[in-house]
């Protein structure tokens, strides 16, 4: 119970010290994570072994009465720890582009699970997805993230047939090949983390001895506390000044954002009321804001029957399609282009 305990105590002690390191220090603590990647199709499982940002092809097999997942594996392995990876091509996943105000970029993730049924075709209860921000507009205070969605029953019957081949549970889901890490709903990913290596007990050892003479330096360390915090009093009034700076500049940000909102149309004010205008049979892959104009592009079930629908509602007008309505020979849904002019100044 005591040595558990210890083990415990010693493996929190080396993550929270591992991730108080500088990024381009952590390699030295922790070994790359080879992975096993397996891409399913057509009664056939390809397998790859991925290390270090390189990639090794192991070979494609028949999925029959022969396939032997662990001699494969054993084989490509060589003896090494791994991660089994399941991968996605674009057959398989849905990958689009949606833009957000960059106030969420560190919760992308969490927010796009929020509006998965209003900017993709699936519910967070029925698709694996994950979210990256693929670019940070700081002049307009955007990010754009690219977000990775997968039909939860196809990737369960993935799992069950994989499961039927003797393969362990898979611990990554990624899609085209992009450092992504699909979970069902909101949960957690539950790839597990890097192996450790050795340093760490290095450094802990001489850490251990360093610690003997630290109360000789001590002293002077508390000291030099105690005169910061001197002198960060001394620097209050000042910062009083700065603050009251701050708040008027915030009110002149407040005050032009309104003004910016009754002559030009917002982002998520535009996704709003046009997820509440479209049928439910129809989504969007793609919109293009430029000054009052909008470029809707999609699929839908009734492409021709969306003009009618939009110019009824008082947020649209001078709605037409930009280009021709074309087939999707995949999903048997109609491709459409839709322009139209925003009422910014509608409340």
């Amino acid at each position: 119970m005591i040595i558990d305990k210890l083990k415990q105590f010693i493996g929190w002690w080396g993550d929270n010290l591992y991730r108080g390191l500088p990024s381009t220090f952590r390699g030295l603590f922790r070994a790359s994570q080879p992975s096993l990647a397996l891409y399913m199709a057509h009664e056939r499982l390809a397998l790859s072994w991925q290390q270090d940002g390189k990639r090794r092809e192991c070979g494609e097999f028949a999925l029959d009465d022969t396939f032997d997942f662990l001699r494969i594996a054993k084989k490509a392995a060589r003896s090494r720890n791994y991660q089994l990876k399941l991968e996605l091509d674009e057959r398989q996943a849905l990958h689009l582009q949606h833009t957000f105000p960059e106030g969420v970029q560190d919760n992308i993730k969490q927010v796009v699970g929020y509006q998965l049924d209003r900017i993709t075709p699936f519910t967070l209860d029925n698709a694996y997805f994950d979210a990256k921000v693929a670019k940070h507009d700081k002049a307009n205070k955007l990010v754009v993230a690219d977000i990775y969605v997968s039909p939860k029953t196809h990737i369960e019957q993935y799992l069950t047939k994989l499961r039927g081949l003797g393969v362990p549970d898979i611990q990554v889901i990624s899609a085209m090949a992009s450092p992504t890490q699909l979970t069902k709903g909101l949960t957690s990913s539950a790839a597990p983390p890097a192996p450790a290596s050795l340093i760490p007990f290095y450094l802990f050892i001489m850490a251990l001895i360093a610690s003997l003479v630290a109360p000789i330096w001590y002293k002077d360390r508390r000291l030099g506390q105690i005169n910061e915090a001197i002198a960060s009093l001394q620097q209050k009034a000042s910062a009083q000044i700065e603050v009251r700076d701050k708040l008027l500049a915030a009110e002149e940000a407040l005050t032009f954002i309104g003004e910016k909102r009754k002559t030009a149309p917002v982002m998520l004010d535009v996704v709003e009321h046009l997820s509440t205008e479209i049928p439910p049979h129809t989504w969007v892959e793609r919109l293009e804001i430029s000054g009052n104009q909008v470029q809707i592009r999609g699929e839908s079930e009734q492409a021709l029957s969306l003009i009618d629908t939009l110019e009824i509602s008082p947020y649209f007008e001078a709605v037409s399609f930009k280009s021709p309505v074309t087939r999707n020979p995949n999903t048997g849904k109609d491709k459409f282009h839709l322009q139209a002019t925003v009422e910014a100044t509608h409340e």
